[in-house]
């Protein structure tokens, strides 16, 4: 199985590129309504959504198992959980969306003032950015 927080890995260390620091170090000084606390903010509803996908995924594998009778309650239980897998999946990929052009669209500046800005992009991620942890 693929890594499911491949994405918000990503993402976390584009982050970390752009502002030259560790995410945690990030996170200490990030202020509401700045872009680095919107990333930070983003990045989290990223992994937090990953972290939906991998326990519906789980969910669905354990009503699903091959030695478990499946009746209709069994079969309601299934389609409930697949029904959620579905949703969770939409809204990692929405997160993933979002904050993958925000993130390509940015690029790293200089700390110093009196140097001329330069922007660099920074290479889009081979599929979507995943949603950040809660």
């Amino acid at each position: 199985m693929p890594d499911p927080y491949a994405t918000s890995r990503a993402a976390g260390e584009r982050i970390e590129a752009l502002y030259g620091r560790p995410l945690i170090e990030l996170a200490a000084g990030a202020e509401p309504g700045g872009m680095l606390y919107a990333l930070l903010d983003s990045l989290d509803a990223l992994q937090y959504a990953d972290r939906g996908v991998v326990f519906h995924t789980e969910q669905l594998h354990r009503l699903s198992a091959p030695e478990r009778a499946i009746g209709s309650v069994e079969a309601t239980h299934i389609t409930d959980a697949a029904r959620r897998l579905s949703r969770a999946v939409t809204t990692r990929e929405a997160h993933a969306q979002v904050l993958g052009n925000v993130l390509q669209s940015l690029g790293r500046v200089s700390g110093d003032p009196s140097a001329s800005v330069t922007c660099v992009a920074v290479p889009a991620a081979s599929s979507p950015l995943p949603a950040h942890s809660r």
